[in-house]
C-alpha cells in the first residue's frame, strides 16, 4: 500500500492542478470568445453590406424612374396630397412643390454602419477586457497585459472611427465611449501587476459601465426608429419604381424588381429584431464584466473564483454569439 502523499508533493499537485485551471480559463478565454468575437464582427459586416446594397439599389431605381430625377441626396420628391392630383415630375427643383403635391426629402445616403458597426467592435473589446478580469479572478497573479493591450487598442479605434478622440469627456455626447477609452489606456499601462489593475478595476471599473449603457440606450433608439424607417424607405423607393416603370419592362425585370421590394420589406420587418439582438448582447457583456469585477473584490474561494471566472467567460461568449446572428435568416 502506498505511504501518505509527501507535504511538498502534495503542494505540488496543488499548484499544478491550479495552474491546468487557470491555463483552461486563458484557453477557454482565448478560443470560444475570440471565435465568437471574430464571428460577430463577420457577421455584421455581412449584414451591413446588404444593407448598403438595398441602399444603394432603392437610390437607383428611384433616380432612374424619373427624368427629372437627379443622383443626388437628399433626393427631394413630391408626393401628391389627394386622390387625383394634377401631372407632375417626381423631382422638383426650387421651394415649392407643383400644386396638389408635398415635398419630401428622402436622405438615400443614411446607414446603420455608422452606428451599428463600432457597437459591435466595442463588445469584441469588452470581450477582451472580461478575458483580462476573468484570468485575474481565476489566478490573481497573472500577466493580463496581452488582454489588456487588445482592449485598449480596440477602443481607441472605436473611438478614432467614431470621431471623438478630442471629445471632453464632460459632454453628453460620446461621454462614456471617450471615458473608457482613458480608463483602458491606463490598464494596458499597468497590465503586467496585477494589483495594480485590481485597483484600478475597483476604483473605476464603473465606467465600463456607463459607456455599455450609453451605447445600448443608443442602438435601442436607433432600433425603434431608424432601423425600420430606413428598410421602408427603401421598400417604397423601389415600390415608386415598380408603379412607374411597370408598363415599359419585361416581365423578368419586373420579377427581379418585385423580389428587391419583396426583400426591402422582408428587411423592415427583421430590422428591429436584428437591432435588438445588438443591444441585447450590450446589456449581456454589461452583466458579465460588472459581476467579475464584484467576484474580484469579493472573499471567494479558488473554486468559486474559477466558476465565476467560467460563467462571465460564458456570458460575453453568448454575447458575440447574439450579435453573429444579425446576418442570419430570423
Amino acid at each position: 500500500m502506498r505511504g501518505p502523499v509527501p507535504p511538498s508533493a502534495a503542494l505540488a499537485v496543488a499548484l499544478l492542478l491550479t495552474g491546468c485551471a487557470t491555463n483552461a480559463v486563458r484557453i477557454e478565454a482565448a478560443g470560444d470568445v475570440a471565435a465568437r468575437g471574430g464571428e460577430a464582427v463577420t457577421a455584421t459586416a455581412a449584414y451591413l453590406d446588404s444593407v448598403e446594397q438595398r441602399r444603394r439599389d432603392a437610390a437607383a431605381a428611384l433616380v432612374a424612374s424619373d427624368a427629372s430625377c437627379l443622383p443626388a441626396t437628399p433626393l427631394r420628391i413630391q408626393v401628391p396630397t389627394s386622390a387625383a392630383p394634377p401631372p407632375a415630375p417626381l423631382c422638383f427643383d426650387g421651394d415649392t412643390p407643383a400644386p396638389g403635391y408635398t415635398a419630401l426629402s428622402i436622405d438615400v445616403g443614411t446607414s446603420p454602419r455608422a452606428l451599428l458597426a463600432p457597437r459591435v467592435a466595442l463588445i469584441a473589446a469588452v470581450g477582451d477586457y472580461i478575458e483580462a478580469l476573468a484570468t485575474i479572478l481565476a489566478e490573481p497573479k497573472t500577466d493580463v497585459s496581452s488582454e489588456l493591450t487588445a482592449f485598449a487598442e480596440r477602443v481607441g479605434r472605436v473611438t478614432a472611427a467614431a470621431g471623438m478622440p478630442d471629445t471632453d469627456p464632460a459632454s453628453p455626447r460620446g461621454a462614456g465611449l471617450v471615458a473608457l477609452a482613458a480608463f483602458a489606456a491606463e490598464l494596458a499601462h499597468e497590465a503586467r501587476t496585477a494589483g495594480r489593475v485590481r485597483a484600478l478595476v475597483e476604483a473605476r471599473g464603473d465606467t465600463v459601465d456607463r459607456a455599455l449603457a450609453e451605447l445600448r440606450g443608443e442602438v435601442e433608439g436607433w432600433g425603434r426608429t431608424a432601423a425600420r424607417s430606413a428598410e421602408d424607405l427603401y421598400g417604397n423607393a423601389l415600390f415608386r419604381t415598380y408603379l412607374r416603370q411597370r408598363a415599359d419592362l419585361t416581365a423578368e425585370q419586373r420579377e427581379q424588381l418585385a423580389a428587391r421590394v419583396f426583400a426591402a420589406r422582408e428587411a423592415a420587418r427583421t430590422g428591429p429584431a436584428r437591432v435588438a439582438a445588438v443591444a441585447d448582447a450590450l446589456a449581456l457583456a454589461a452583466t458579465a464584466q460588472a459581476d467579475l469585477r464584484a467576484a474580484l473584490t469579493g472573499r471567494l474561494t479558488p473554486t468559486q473564483r474559477r466558476a465565476a471566472a467560467k460563467l462571465n467567460l460564458d456570458r460575453i461568449a453568448r454575447a458575440l454569439g447574439l450579435v453573429a446572428t444579425i446576418a442570419r435568416p430570423l
